[in-house]
C-alpha cells in the first residue's frame, strides 16, 4: 500500500504504488474526497465540500508526498489547500481493505461437497458473554464461514435474548422481534410452524431488507429428526459462475418477486438470485421457492430462468453439499441470511425453538467497531 509518488499533471493526480502500479486520479474527485478540516467535518465524519460547486476547470498545480504521514497534500489552481491520504487512494481501487468493508471477499471461507469443513465453527457462550473480544471472534467466524454454532447457551427465552443483544437488537418483522419456531404456533400460515421436511432456502425474499442474521436457539426437543440444514449460497453461486456462466448472468439479472400472505398481512418484494456489491462479490443470495410470486417472461427468457434457477436448486438440494446439524437444548445456531440457505429435516415429537433476526446494517456495524477496538 506504500506509495513512492505523487505528480500533478493536467489529467489528475498520478500516483505511482511500491509496486510499481501506477494510476491517475481526476483532480475533481481528488477535491471532492479532501479529508482535512475544511473538507470533512472533524465531529460528524460528513463531507464539508458542495461538490456541486466545483469548477469542471478545476486543477491541482503541486503535490506534496509526506512520507511519514502517508499523506499528499494539494495546492489548487483556485488557491485552496487540501490533504488527502494515501489510505484513501488505496481503498478505493482495491490496494487497501475499503473503509465500509468487513473483509476482502478472498478472506470468505466457502464449502461444498469439493470443499466441506472439517469441523463446524463454533463457539462457547461463556466466551461471548465474558468480553468484546469474545464477540469479535464470534461475530468473525459468520463472517468467514456464514454460520456458527454457541454452545452451552442458556436454553430460555431470556438466554435467546441476551445472547442475540450481544450483536444487536434484534429485527422486528411480521412475526415479531423474538419469535417461537414450534407447531404449537399457530398464528402465523407458514409451512416452518409444521412438522414437514424443509428444503433449503433463505428467508424473507418477501421484505425489501430482508434480515441478515438468523438465530435459533433450541430450548426444548423431545423428537426424532428435525436435523437444521446449513448450506453455503455463495460456494453455489461461485460454481455456476464458473460452470455455467451464462446461467450465472440470468440468475444476477432476473428479478424474482417473492410474497407473504395472511390476515391483514400482503409483503412484496423482488431481487435476482445474486447481488453483487460495488466490489463486483457477491453480496446477497436470495433463492426461496416457496415464496416465489408469479411472473411472466419473454418465452425465451422465461424457458432460461427456469434452467437457471433449477441449476441453484439442484446444488442446493444435493446433499453432499449440506451441513446437517441436530440441535438440542444448550445449542444456538446463527447464520447468515443473505448468504447461507438453511432448512430442516422432517420429524416426529416435539422440537421448540426460539429465535430472532439481525438488520444486516446492524451486524455490519458491530463487526466493524469490534475490529477498529482490536485493530483487526
Amino acid at each position: 500500500m506504500i506509495m513512492q509518488a505523487a505528480v500533478a499533471r493536467a489529467e489528475g493526480l498520478a500516483v505511482i504504488w511500491a509496486d510499481k502500479s501506477e494510476m491517475t486520479y481526476p483532480w475533481m474527485w481528488v477535491m471532492d474526497h479532501g479529508e482535512d478540516d475544511k473538507s470533512v467535518n472533524r465531529q460528524t465524519l460528513q463531507r464539508n465540500i458542495d461538490t456541486f460547486s466545483l469548477s469542471p476547470d478545476l486543477s491541482g498545480v503541486q503535490a506534496t508526498l509526506h512520507d511519514q504521514e502517508q499523506q499528499i497534500s494539494i495546492s489548487w489552481n483556485n488557491g485552496e489547500q487540501t490533504t488527502i491520504s494515501c489510505l484513501r487512494l488505496a481503498q478505493v481501487i482495491g490496494k487497501a481493505l475499503d473503509d465500509n468493508q468487513l473483509s476482502q471477499a478472498s478472506d470468505k471461507v466457502l464449502w461444498d461437497r469439493e470443499s466441506m469443513l472439517n469441523e463446524i465453527p463454533s463457539i462457547e457462550y461463556q466466551e461471548i458473554a465474558a468480553s468484546e473480544q469474545g464477540v469479535l471472534n464470534w461475530v468473525s467466524q459468520i463472517d468467514k464461514y456464514g454460520f456458527c454454532l454457541v454452545t452451552n447457551t442458556d436454553p430460555s427465552i431470556q438466554g435467546t435474548t441476551d445472547l442475540a443483544e450481544r450483536i444487536a437488537p434484534a429485527q422486528r418483522t411480521i412475526f415479531g422481534t423474538y419469535w417461537p419456531l414450534s407447531t404449537e404456533v399457530t398464528h402465523h400460515d407458514d409451512t416452518a410452524y409444521t412438522t414437514d421436511y424443509l428444503s433449503p432456502h433463505t428467508d424473507s425474499t418477501y421484505y425489501h431488507n430482508a434480515p441478515g442474521l438468523q438465530m435459533f436457539n433450541c430450548l426444548d426437543y423431545d423428537a426424532q429428526g428435525g436435523e437444521s440444514i446449513i448450506v453455503d449460497g455463495f460456494a453455489i453461486a461461485e460454481k455456476i459462475r464458473q460452470q455455467r456462466p451464462d446461467l450465472y448472468e440470468v440468475l444476477c439479472q432476473v428479478e424474482v418477486p417473492g410474497h407473504y400472505k395472511e390476515d391483514n398481512v400482503h409483503l412484496a418484494a423482488q431481487r435476482p438470485v445474486i447481488k453483487h456489491d460495488r466490489h463486483g462479490d457477491i453480496e446477497q443470495v436470495s433463492f426461496n421457492n416457496y415464496d416465489r410470486s408469479a411472473f411472466l417472461l419473454e418465452p425465451t427468457k422465461q424457458a432460461l430462468f427456469y434452467e437457471a434457477y433449477g441449476e441453484f436448486n439442484r446444488h442446493t438440494l444435493d446433499q453432499s453439499n449440506w451441513i446437517k446439524i441436530p440441535l438440542r437444548p444448550g445449542m444456538a445456531l446463527i447464520f447468515d441470511n443473505w448468504r447461507c440457505l438453511h432448512g430442516r429435516m422432517g420429524y416426529s415429537g416435539k422440537r421448540y425453538f426460539y429465535g430472532c433476526y439481525h438488520d444486516k446494517a446492524d451486524f455490519q456495524s458491530r463487526v466493524r467497531t469490534l475490529q477498529k477496538k482490536y485493530a483487526v
